[in-house]
């Protein structure tokens, strides 16, 4: 583990409180970290839940907080070992949970989509979030941290405390697998499309 210069402790006045300390630490990484709990989770409440579990868990932290030089894929593995946890406990539990029908991606730019592309852009991220869902976790979450995210490597390899190697070969049979399965979800082909 890396630590910071001594220039990021001069942002800290002595009338600072370890909350507000807090806050200037993480807020920066909140909405990176949110996107990440959601993409693993596939629902607001729980990566709402996920997130607050992390914050809990990590406000106590400070001292070591303030010593990360690169905190952004370091929250980002705590956040993935809470989610792990989890979901063993999860299966644990003899409680059924019921899935939320949340879209894993959300289209930002739909006020400016004419109603057949809006239709087609949903459909479309409803058989990419399918098709994700049909992954086995492992694949799921290196397609989701690296190609959707936008961790790099090095990074995941930190997050999941997995090898190089061993990532390289998960992503590439990930997107193999998420293409074929995308493949068959499609009825036709372009070629033998009905064009409006």
């Amino acid at each position: 583990m890396r630590y910071i210069n001594m220039s990021i402790s001069n942002l800290w006045s002595s009338k600072q409180t370890d909350h507000e300390r807090f806050e200037l630490l993480v807020r920066p990484h909140v909405v990176r970290l949110y996107k990440l709990a959601y993409r693993l989770t596939g629902q607001r409440v729980d990566a709402d839940d996920l997130i607050q579990d992390v914050m809990l868990k990590l406000y106590p932290r400070l001292t070591e907080l303030q010593s990360i030089e690169n905190l952004s894929p370091w929250l980002s593995r705590i956040l993935y070992h809470q989610f792990i946890d989890q979901q063993r406990r999860v299966k644990r539990s003899p409680v059924e949970y019921t899935d939320d029908e949340d879209v894993l991606y959300s289209n930002s730019a739909t006020g400016s989509l004419e109603p057949t592309e809006l239709l087609e852009s949903d459909i479309t991220q409803k058989n990419i979030q399918n098709a994700l869902e049909k992954l086995n976790p492992e694949q799921r979450i290196v397609l989701l941290l690296h190609d959707i995210e936008g961790y790099t490597l090095q990074e995941i390899q930190y997050i999941q405390d997995v090898s190089l190697g061993t990532l390289k070969s998960r992503l590439h049979r990930s997107r193999n697998k998420l293409r074929e399965l995308l493949n068959k979800m499609e009825p036709f082909t372009d070629a033998r499309r009905v064009s409006s």
